[in-house]
């Protein structure tokens, strides 16, 4: 049997957000951090949007949430480029097009909601947002098609989450985490919990995060639990043009975006697939959507070259929020997870409040993200 200060079930960003904090709060401890390799994670479903803020209003909760985000980013970005360690984040700025007279009378009321959460919440990671007109469009994105106007939020960054993930790894291995992989399971006995089976071997601990995206409920159910996830397919293609530097961020009204890349990779998409179970595999039906509304949004990308298409598993919560803590009546697990489309944007501060939250450190988390809620 083996033991351990702290582990940590799952090896994506939040997982590896998670390891870094606690070994940033305490060298001194043994993290383990055990991940079954699997293919399907939610980073590959995620073309690399990181913005504090969302057409669609989410709530104050995860507003808050992630607004904090960008200020974990601005604290987390420089530790890791100081180590040496590139986390393949680049600030491009964003810009909401309107394509028609319709949609751009819209945007002064997108436009009046981003400025009260700036003012509320801090410009860090957005900017000062404006409106700006087709010219101004034009000079900045010249792949895009018809357009009346847009809301531009000029410090929004793009990430590559691959990248991202291997930094975080790199520099929690480097401050002493042990990796295992294999299969985990979650050792409980009665409101007591024993720590984690990894395949044939025990690790025993009295803390563990489970950051296990959309595969939480399977660690979960056995223990008559449940975290209120399910796995959404998300689906995004990659092409690539002659373009030494990057291009904001586009996006429209419906839910398609393009990112253009120094290089010019282009990654464009995506799908919301939420009766795709756990398949993962890419869809021609999903690309030849993903074509069509890419094109309309950016014409100008007809004569990219054909990269790939990616797909992933993201964590969606029933309810539309993150579950976040322990259950009241089993407080050594913390649960990390249901962050959606978000996982980009929140991944790391969720990571870091994990650790918090382990340790016993950590802020109240809202009543809404709690894992609570999904017993009874």
């Amino acid at each position: 049997m083996d033991v351990a200060d702290r582990v940590v079930i799952g090896g994506g960003i939040v997982g590896w957000s998670t390891a870094l904090e606690l070994l940033e709060r305490d060298p001194r401890r043994r993290v383990v951090v055990v991940d079954d390799a699997r293919t399907g994670r939610a980073t590959d479903a995620g073309a690399g949007i990181a913005t504090p803020f969302t057409r669609r209003d989410m709530g104050e909760d995860w507003a808050a949430t992630m607004f904090a985000a960008m200020r974990t980013y601005a604290a987390l970005l420089p530790r890791l480029r100081d180590a040496g360690l590139e986390p393949g984040h680049e600030v491009v700025g964003k810009l909401l097009v309107a394509a028609d007279d319709v949609e751009a009378a819209q945007l002064p009321e997108v436009l009046r909601r981003a400025q009260a959460q700036v003012a509320e919440l801090g410009a860090v990671g957005i900017g000062a947002p404006e409106l700006i007109d087709e010219a101004a469009v034009r000079s900045l994105h010249p792949l895009l098609g018809t357009v009346e106007a847009a809301l531009l939020l000029p410090e929004v960054a793009q990430v590559d989450g691959r990248a991202l993930t291997a930094a975080l790894r790199r520099r929690a291995r480097i401050l002493g985490a042990t990796e295992r992989v294999g299969s985990a399971e979650l050792l409980v006995s009665g409101d007591q919990l024993r720590g984690v089976r990894v395949d044939a071997d025990v690790i025993a601990s009295d803390a563990v995060v489970l950051a296990a995206g959309a595969w939480t409920e399977r660690l979960l159910s056995p223990h008559g639990l449940s975290g209120g996830i399910y796995p959404q397919r998300g689906q995004i293609a990659h092409a690539r043009i002659d373009r030494a530097t990057p291009l904001p961020i586009a996006g429209g009204f419906d839910p398609t975006y393009l990112l253009c890349f120094g290089g010019g990779r282009l990654v464009f998409g995506p799908t919301r697939e939420d009766d795709s179970g756990f398949e993962e595999a890419p869809t021609v039906g999903a690309l030849h959507a993903m074509l069509e509304r890419a094109r309309r949004l950016a014409p100008g990308i007809a004569a990219a070259r054909w990269l790939e298409i990616r797909s992933g598993l993201r964590p969606m919560s029933r309810d539309g929020v993150p579950t976040i803590g322990a259950f009241e009546h089993l407080p050594g697990l913390v649960l990390a997870t249901g962050l959606g489309a978000q996982g980009l944007t929140v991944g790391p501060h969720v990571g870091g409040w994990a650790a918090q939250l382990a340790d016993g450190e950590a802020p109240p988390v809202p009543v809404a993200f709690s894992p609570q809620r999904w017993v009874g």
